[in-house]
């Protein structure tokens, strides 16, 4: 007999002007002290990527970057 599970995903979204620069604040929120940061060379090349990594550590966070995502693999 199958016993099951219950399983509650708790997703919060963050959005509008200013959410990027709040990242910091919000990693701190959830108690993060190390993050790793996994990004795209597309957010990389167009500053997207520094701006959330400039957060992060004004907040004290450590960070681990890893940029080496392909969008949409085959």
């Amino acid at each position: 007999m199958d016993s099951g599970f219950d399983f509650v995903a708790r997703t919060r979204i963050v959005f509008g002007a200013g959410s990027l620069a709040r990242l910091g604040e919000l990693a701190r929120e959830l108690g993060a002290r190390r993050v790793f940061f996994v990004t795209d060379p597309g957010l990389v090349a167009c500053g997207h990527a520094a701006r959330a990594e400039d957060s992060l550590r004004a907040a004290g966070r450590e960070l681990e970057r890893f940029a080496a995502v392909r969008s949409d693999p085959d």
